[in-house]
């Protein structure tokens, strides 16, 4: 008798639990702001080859080290690992990577989630959770900075095309999966993650839709007008360094970044893209927010009444409204609207490092 009055109160506080959930996400989505993709829109042009060969590479055969971390009744986490082979690279050390792979589907969509700056993948363990609740493989890949902040800054085109490089590699791998719908390969990231998405899907066609959150154009401006503290450190360590004041910082950045989102927006497809805006960043300027997106021809986009940080209060809202577009382009179901297709949990969404 005392287990079964156990059992009925751990189902009521969990229906009281997911109660509670649906009025605060209806609460938070009424705060947002949702913008459809404007019709008729801008039509992607094709990248130019001297644009293209700046992102080509020449590299091995990718053959991944794969170790299970752990699993439950709806995928399994492996650890992952390869070593980079990228001819005339100055960075040879391995790729890294959390993938989660469906157990019952023989072939599943992929999302590659890019964490935000310094690789903190505590961020984005929920999303992942979710998308592979919700019947998608998700490769998280870790992107900790192999040079420091201030010597990316120095030679940024350079860092630009280095990560872009490495994470086309991270496709390649996915192209070697059998469990993976190739044909079916999302992208999504926030801040720095948001840029590195942007990067990928600008160079490589085999990523069929991008989730951007937190972008923008003009990373000249970004970077010597962000309240982000790592980035005002790299920019004062610039300054310094090149005896420069700020607007001398921002003149270099522009003369040695040819690779910005503004230049590459154009050879996005609006149709797959998916824009998160922050009304009051002031890490990520929303005015810079705002041109990015005009450039990119006014994709889809949802616009929060947050700052940068701040953004992480709207994260149930924001994972269901990215799976909802991955589901749209890919023709999948709706949403989970519990996030979850198991009922014994998944076991990573409050996971700690």
């Amino acid at each position: 008798m005392k287990m079964k009055n156990l059992q009925t109160a751990v189902c009521r506080y969990r229906t009281l639990g997911f109660a509670a959930s649906a009025i605060i996400l209806a609460l938070v989505s009424a705060c947002a702001s949702v913008q459809s993709l404007e019709r008729p829109h801008a039509v992607a042009v094709p990248m130019p080859p001297e644009v293209a060969e700046r992102f080509d590479y020449e590299a091995g055969e990718v053959r991944a080290k794969l170790s299970l971390a752990r699993e439950n009744s709806t995928y399994r986490v492996f650890d992952g690992e390869f070593p980079a082979d990228i001819s005339g690279s100055d960075d040879d050390s391995p790729i890294t990577f959390e993938y989660y792979e469906q157990i019952e589907q023989e072939r599943a969509p992929v999302v590659l989630v890019l964490p935000i700056l310094n690789g903190q993948k505590a961020v984005v363990w929920p999303f992942a959770a979710y998308f592979a609740n919700n019947g998608y493989n998700a490769v998280i890949v870790d992107t900790v900075q192999r040079k420091t902040l201030l010597e990316e800054m120095l030679d940024p085109e350079a860092a630009i095309r280095r990560t872009a490089i490495r994470h086309r590699r991270v496709l390649d791998w996915i192209d070697t999966v059998p469990k993976i719908d190739q044909d079916k390969v999302a992208v999504f990231g926030a801040s720095l993650g948001g840029f590195n998405a942007l990067f990928l899907t600008a160079t490589d066609a085999r990523v069929k839709a991008s989730a951007l959150a937190l972008v923008a154009g003009d990373l000249p401006y970004v970077l010597t007008h962000s309240s982000e503290g790592r980035i005002i450190d790299a920019a004062d360590g610039a300054m310094e360094t090149m005896q420069t004041d700020r607007d001398g910082l921002q003149q270099y950045l522009d003369e040695h970044i040819l690779s910005d989102p503004m230049s590459l927006a154009r050879y996005i497809d609006p149709e797959r893209v998916l824009m998160v805006l922050a009304k009051f960043d002031d890490a990520v300027h929303y005015e810079k927010q705002l041109e990015l997106l005009d450039a990119m021809g006014s994709p889809e986009s949802i616009t929060l009444p947050t700052g940068h940080v701040t953004t992480s209060a709207y994260l149930f809202y924001l994972r269901s409204r990215v799976l909802e577009f991955f589901n749209r382009q890919f023709n999948g179901p709706e949403p989970d609207p519990e996030g979850t297709q198991s009922s014994s949990g998944s076991g990573d969404e409050g996971r700690s490092p």
